[in-house]
């Protein structure tokens, strides 16, 4: 028996042939319902300064302080990119894109790197289906993104998932909610974990985000629904949850969600499922009003989210083969592999996908091997058939076969295929 000298490193991902088929799928289904909204897809590059994710994201954060990947580059400290909203608006900036327009929207497919500890629905290298949505502080802009992550997951089947929102208001508001945080906690501490200890004085709202038990549990005890938003900040998170409910979306407020970055304001959500354990969450995004200021541009509103593709795929039935090719082609004698090969030429200049086993096997190997491809149709050229012209058409669903003229083979395949 063979023994493989490397492995997989640890928290990364082989896609079987399966799974990247359904993942192609649910990518496409995404990208569909993004253009039926008018957003553009955008591709950017995996490596980024640094710089970007530690102003963006905020030094305190679990995934600068710990999970950011580093590569050693002359002069500049390069990153893989850990998430990609810091690096959208580095894109929008980079290209002076409020000249061209007051209102952009984008979205983007592609892969994500965190240092974390590897779990389930927790990987170090990840994929994200997201969209980011620059230039307007509308409420009807926060229901547009919230209904698309909505239907996106509708769209792959996906039942048992539930929508939280929050408000955590303005700048202003963030600061009053990190108080009133603060007031409630002090007398409780003791009972927090050590990195809680520490954000009690760094960064209170990271608390919030703790999954420890204890932590969970004291901070269960607060009070915070609301109280800490302006009036213009209420009115709209009123008016969305209000236009949420007429358009017949069902939400969860949760006043405790915050998300795990510091550049978030104003709205938050999450879609959860139950179905994942621990790691529960399968996408989540929110408004970002202050981070385009931050990173060097003018005050400038916006609002995303990201959807994680590995945890998707947990939700999915991927115990299935899917078909590797329209056709499988035999042949019943070795002097048949040239007129086997040109004829499968023929066919895939038709658009019939088709592949043969090159390595001389019997036909009754052959078909095993058409089995294990989930093939539909198998064609079966013997020498006989080939003098007249013709060949057998072997239906692998229906266990039926037929002798065909080899002009009718696209015919005959796409028919079957229709029906």
């Amino acid at each position: 028996m063979q023994k493989a000298k490397y492995m997989t490193v640890r928290g990364v991902k082989n896609f079987s042939a399966a799974e990247t088929i359904l993942l192609n799928r649910i990518v496409d289904k995404a990208k569909s319902i993004f253009s039926l909204y008018g957003y553009q897809e955008i591709i950017l590059p995996i490596l980024e300064e640094e710089g970007l994710f530690i102003r963006g994201l905020g030094k305190t954060t679990d995934i600068v302080e710990k999970q950011i990947f580093k590569i050693k580059a002359e002069n500049k400290n390069i990153v893989l990119r850990p998430e990609a909203t810091a690096q959208v608006v580095r894109y929008y900036l980079e290209n002076n894109l409020n000249k061209s327009s007051d209102l952009y929207r984008f979205s983007y497919f592609g892969p994500m790197f965190r240092g974390e500890r590897p779990q389930k629905g927790r990987l170090r290298q990840f994929h994200h289906i997201g969209c980011e949505a620059i230039g307007s502080d509308s409420f009807y802009l926060d229901a547009e993104v919230i209904i698309l992550a909505y239907k996106i997951l509708e769209s792959f089947g996906i039942g048992n998932f539930t929508l939280k929102i929050n408000s955590l208001g303005c700048k202003k508001d963030k600061a009053k909610l990190a108080e009133i945080i603060k007031e409630g906690l002090k007398a409780h501490k003791n009972r927090l974990c050590s990195a809680c200890q520490r954000r009690f004085n760094t960064n209170i709202l990271r608390i919030l985000d703790c999954k420890n038990p204890q932590c969970r549990q004291v901070v269960s005890s607060l009070e915070l629904k609301g109280w800490h938003l302006c009036n213009d900040c209420k009115e709209k998170f009123s008016k969305l949850l209000s236009l949420l409910k007429k358009l017949n979306i069902p939400y969860f407020y949760d006043y405790l969600l915050v998300r795990g970055l510091d550049y978030y304001t104003n709205t938050v959500f999450e879609f959860s499922s139950t179905s994942l354990g621990s790691q529960d969450a399968i996408a989540a995004g929110g408004r970002y009003n202050n981070l385009i200021e931050e990173l060097g541009g003018l005050p400038t509103p916006a609002i995303g989210f990201a959807i994680g593709v590995e945890r998707v795929l947990l939700l999915q039935n991927t115990n299935f083969n899917f078909p590797a090719v329209d056709v499988f082609l035999a042949f019943t004698n070795n002097e048949l592999l040239e007129e086997a090969f040109l004829l499968a030429e023929k066919l895939k200049k038709k658009g019939i996908s088709c592949c043969l086993n090159f390595n001389k096997k019997s036909l009754k190997s052959q078909l095993k091997y058409s089995q294990k491809l989930n093939a539909p149709f198998t064609l079966i050229l013997g020498e006989d058939e080939l003098k007249e012209g013709c060949i057998i058409l072997r239906n692998m669903r229906k266990s039926t076969q037929e002798k065909i003229k080899l002009t009718q083979i696209e015919k005959k395949i796409n028919n079957v295929k229709d029906t």
